[in-house]
């Protein structure tokens, strides 16, 4: 088990969307490894078995861990997830976006559905859950947010306009975010992978010779990313020890956006 006690995260309390499997478990799972508490928000629908062995876990490392079942594009369940946070433990230090969604249609193909259901689980929740979690953390005296952006945030991608779109959002609502609330004390950072190696994205992974084109001509690092890869990223961006970065962009890629 990794040591990420030298983070100083311990006994903070930490929100984590989209938190039953992949990057938001790996996250969860590594907050609560630095010591922190966890509030798990996922969708109310589906991996409910997941989501409860995720904090199972937590709890087997001597860290609470609460569920709250959240539909992340609906500000009224956001607001109630981070005031259920205060609520339950007293403050809320840390939120990490990590929920999202997205189709894998052609722009000439997208729906009017698709493209709203993609910003709406992928921009306006973070800014909601944002906006929410800084109400918690301004009077507190201070707190982080780590939003996971993505690399096609900053490069493009075919069959995903609408997901780079509401990525590259995502990573200039947070430094204007920052721009806004960094002298209050809340600072928000984003954590920009390539595509990681979970479940939901077998679908592209498996697709003929994808594989080999992107490891061996887009990944410097010859391997995909896996959800274990953004946790130190993640709690660094929640600890202390980045108190001076602020509105920062990590890409956390294996090097695909340095071509």
């Amino acid at each position: 088990m990794p040591d990420y006690s030298s983070f100083g995260l311990r006994d903070k309390v930490a929100v984590v969307s989209g938190a039953s499997q992949g990057i938001g478990r790996a996250i969860a799972l590594g907050l609560a490894q630095a010591g922190a508490h966890l509030v798990l928000a996922k969708h109310p629908e589906g991996r409910h078995d997941e989501i409860r062995a995720v904090k199972a876990e937590i709890e087997a490392l001597g860290r609470r861990a609460e569920i709250v079942l959240t539909d992340v594009s609906d500000a009224t369940q956001l607001r109630n997830l981070m005031q259920t946070a205060k609520d339950t433990f007293g403050s809320l230090d840390i939120l990490v976006n990590n929920a999202g969604w997205t189709g894998n249609s052609m722009a000439l193909d997208t729906t009017e559905d698709e493209y709203d259901r993609t910003m709406d689980a992928s921009l306006r929740s973070v800014f909601f859950a944002c906006q929410a979690a800084a109400r918690i953390m301004i009077p507190q005296g201070g707190g982080k947010i780590v939003n996971i952006g993505s690399n096609f945030g900053v490069v493009a991608f075919k069959s995903r306009s609408v997901y780079a779109a509401a990525k590259a959002g995502v990573h200039h609502l947070s430094k204007a975010l920052s721009l806004e609330w960094a002298g209050q004390g809340v600072s928000v950072n984003v954590v920009a992978p390539a595509i990681t190696e979970t479940a939901t994205r077998k679908v592209i992974l498996e697709k003929p010779g994808y594989r080999e084109w992107a490891t061996t001509q887009m990944l410097p690092v010859g391997r995909w990313n896996q959800p274990d890869d953004l946790v130190g990223a993640v709690l660094f961006l929640s600890s202390h020890l980045s108190d001076m970065v602020v509105g920062h962009v990590l890409m956390v890629d294996g090097g695909w956006t340095i071509h």
